[in-house]
Order: structure tokens, then C-alpha cells, then sequence
């Protein structure tokens, strides 16, 4: 189970975005949730939720002008260890290196992105980062 240090409510946070993007925003989150590794401390502030490793982001979720962007640092953390896994499941996706830009939850393929959520504990993660500052990865 993760901690919380909520500076507002996951609820006040969706009732302060668009009512178009509260549902999607709900789902993608209540999926990322669900599959975080204990060890990771939420954070919910006015324009974002996250969940990190100490000081180190893992995972975060904003709401953009014209969109949504979910943040998947293990994608570049990780580089091309899940990169392959969520390209088969969506072909095409839109964003970066680590981030996921969509409108509606259903463009994302939400079980891959819970496995790959799922697949580094704390230690792991911050580990990879540090080995990545030494020598970055190539993407």
C-alpha cells in the first residue's frame, strides 16, 4: 500500500478539471492505483497527481491544455524494456520519451500500463536512475 501526503483530495482535484476530463482522468489514476508497488508515496497537488520514489517521480498524470498527459518515467528509466511491450499494444502512441498524451481514457492500453507500473519496486527504480546519471540511456 502507498502513502499519501495529499496537499488536496483526489476527489477536489477531478472536481477542479473540465467535466469532460474527470472520468478519464479517474480511470487512468484508479488504474495506476491499483497496480503501484508499495513503496511509492502519492502526491496530489492542484495541477497534478504523482507517484515517486523519494524526491524521484515514477509516475504522474496532468491535465494539459488539449489533453491529458500521463508521465511513465520507467519507459525512459527502463529504456526500450516496456517501450516494445506498449508499442505492440498501441501502435502508434502519442507523446514522448515517458509520457502518454490522451483524451479519452480508451486510447490508452490500460494493462500494459499496469504492468509496467507494477514492474519496479522503489529500490529497483531509484538504482536504474542513479545508474542512468552515470551512463544515460540510449532511446
Amino acid at each position: 500500500m502507498s502513502t499519501s501526503t495529499d496537499s488536496i483530495s483526489f476527489d477536489d482535484f477531478i472536481a477542479m478539471l473540465p467535466p469532460e476530463r474527470q472520468e478519464p482522468v479517474r480511470q487512468v489514476w484508479e488504474a495506476v492505483r491499483a497496480a503501484m508497488p508499495a513503496g511509492y508515496t502519492e502526491q496530489i497537488g492542484p495541477k497534478f497527481l504523482q507517484y515517486s520514489a523519494g524526491k524521484e517521480s515514477y509516475v504522474a498524470l496532468a491535465s494539459q491544455k488539449n489533453y491529458i498527459s500521463l508521465y511513465l518515467m520507467p519507459l525512459y528509466v527502463f529504456a526500450g524494456r516496456h517501450r516494445e511491450k506498449l508499442e505492440a499494444a498501441t501502435p502508434r502512441p502519442k507523446g514522448g520519451k515517458s509520457c502518454l498524451n490522451f483524451k479519452r481514457a480508451e486510447e490508452l492500453p490500460l494493462s500494459v500500463i499496469q504492468d509496467i507500473v507494477r514492474a519496479h519496486l522503489p529500490a529497483e527504480y531509484l538504482a536504474q536512475l542513479e545508474a542512468n546519471r552515470t551512463t544515460p540511456p540510449s532511446c
